[in-house]
């Protein structure tokens, strides 16, 4: 194929609500881009079929690529397959083949296929179907006229392996490709590093260059248009170029995160992990178990969120906790020092504080928060102040604490 302007289109009532965005859009512009397909549209469209049919009219006109994702269920709302096959006056006709893999799918999980289903057999004259390997709703890939339209379920997993396995293979090497990096900093405010970076800003031509500020993070997006299989040469040196100026700040790059990196220090240094939690309820030993491997490096944790709690089980002195109660710098240390004796880890975290929306007095208002760090010839405690909501106190209070061992370990020999 041949196609340099893509649209994408994501089916769905529940992306039009507040609660629910568009990641697979996000993902196809990135891949596509690779490809040197500039996706030039995005659009969210509900669940009403004369809706969806006005969508894919208005794109058929301006793009040569469509890829729509959602609607390929069995369900009575999922009208993308109808919607199409309609627009472009195809008849649907059940294709046996997809009905013996989506009932093959159910005998394999010991159930019988609901009727419901045998929907997702349905097949526009003249599409190809593209298999699902991870659900019932295959893909579809249709051609009118110039311009190629591609149908995907609306499950992220779904999506991604159908596109990988079906979608890319066909559109072929381009001549011109865009590459793309994200550069994520910990540790700085947006400002702060718009400030430092701005020369190097000014010269980031012919890469083009974004700064976002994201939950507990600074995100620098660059992209540059390559010929082939040249290498980005503008974006490797403006990485240089952020990193010799930001130096630790700079903590990972493109779908690399915190717990990721710190994961990777552990293993490759031979240590391990405990953490004892108390505001944050379990999220930092939650956000070190993402990771795939964790149990080579982490021992475990501890969720005391009383005084006796952190008393009996962490071994914090009474004393402690009488001159500063359960939120204090000593508190935190102990917590620290008490998770890494018990589980006989290598390095162990701490945190305590107050979430909100109440707090400890003027003294310690809602968002103060004490993180506490216990390793090899390093202990350390910090005090955080952290404006927002309760779960923005929490998921930053993780973060930090995170940031923290990683930084220890950078600066620290093995």
């Amino acid at each position: 194929m041949s196609l340099r302007r893509a649209e994408l289109i994501a089916v769905g009532s529940e992306l039009l609500e507040p609660w629910r965005t568009d990641t697979n859009g996000s993902y196809l512009s990135r891949v596509l881009g690779e490809r040197g397909i500039a996706v030039r549209f995005r659009t969210v469209v509900g669940d009403v079929m004369q809706d969806i049919q006005t969508t894919f009219r208005v794109a058929l006109e301006r793009a040569d690529l469509i890829i729509a994702t959602g609607g390929l269920g069995p369900t009575i709302d999922d009208l993308t397959r109808e919607a199409v096959a309609g627009l472009l006056g195809l008849p649907l006709h059940e294709d046996a083949s997809v009905l013996r893999r989506i009932e093959e799918r159910f005998r394999r999980h010991a159930q019988s296929m609901p009727p419901q289903n045998r929907r997702q057999a349905m097949v526009p004259r003249g599409a190809e179907v593209l298999p699902n390997g991870l659900g019932t709703a295959p893909g579809l890939l249709l051609t009118t006229g110039t311009v190629t339209v591609v149908l995907l379920p609306g499950v992220p997993d779904e999506m991604r392996q159908i596109t990988q396995a079906s979608v890319l293979p066909r559109l072929g090497a381009a001549a011109e490709r865009f590459v793309y990096r994200v550069i994520k900093i910990a540790g700085l405010t947006e400002s702060e590093v718009d400030r430092r970076l701005a020369e190097v800003a000014g010269r980031a031509a012919p890469a083009e260059w974004t700064i976002l500020a994201a939950p507990g993070q600074v995100e620098i997006h660059l992209r540059e248009r390559v010929a082939g299989g040249r290498p980005a040469d503008a974006i490797d040196r403006i990485d240089r170029e952020i990193a010799g100026e930001l130096g630790l700040h700079v903590f990972a790059r493109d779908e690399e995160t915190m717990e990721d990196v710190v994961g990777s220090l552990l293993v490759v240094r031979g240590e391990s992990l405990a953490c004892a939690e108390s505001l944050t309820g379990g999220e930092i030993a939650q956000r070190i178990t993402r990771v795939p491997g964790a149990s080579r490096y982490f021992r475990g944790g501890v969720v005391a969120y009383t005084e006796e709690a952190k008393r009996t089980i962490l071994g914090v002195q009474a004393a402690t906790l009488d001159a500063e109660g359960s939120v204090g710098p000593e508190t935190a240390g102990e917590m620290a020092r008490g998770a890494r004796r018990l589980f006989g880890s290598t390095w162990a975290l701490s945190a305590t504080g107050y979430a909100g929306p109440a707090g400890g007095g003027s003294s310690q208002p809602p968002g103060t928060v004490f993180v506490g760090l216990s390793g090899p010839r390093r202990e350390e405690t910090r005090e955080l102040k952290i404006p927002g909501t309760r779960e923005t106190v929490r998921s930053r209070t993780a973060r930090t604490a995170l940031d923290l061992l990683r930084r220890a370990m950078s600066e620290t020999a093995a």
